[in-house]
């Protein structure tokens, strides 16, 4: 496998393109909550550098049901992102780390 990814809190992180993750490919994320949790929600992707690549405050959360948002996407490299998703006005947060090798 060229990607694992590991994540836990309060909003399920999963990347749909795990199985074929590698350098130069899409990472697309969508997201899982358990608790009725309102929006706005902040995502940020963090690079192995420590850059951040993606920020973006979303009103609804891409789930990947068929009326959903698209997913979140970024380009990936060798090395570990960083993944944070939180609720703005609240404590709900959800993070993960993707390992691309």
């Amino acid at each position: 496998m060229a990607a694992t990814i590991e994540t836990h809190g309060d909003i399920e992180i999963i990347c749909q393109s795990l199985g074929d993750l590698a350098s130069n490919k899409m990472a697309r994320l969508v997201f899982r909550t358990y608790a009725d949790v309102t929006p706005p929600w902040q995502v940020r992707v963090r690079s192995p550098s420590g850059q951040t690549i993606l920020e973006r405050v979303m009103r609804e959360l891409p789930t990947g049901d068929p009326q959903s948002p698209p997913p979140v996407t970024f380009t990936v490299q060798k090395g570990v992102y960083e993944i944070v998703v939180a609720q703005l006005n609240g404590v709900a947060e959800g993070r993960a780390t993707i390992t691309v090798r």
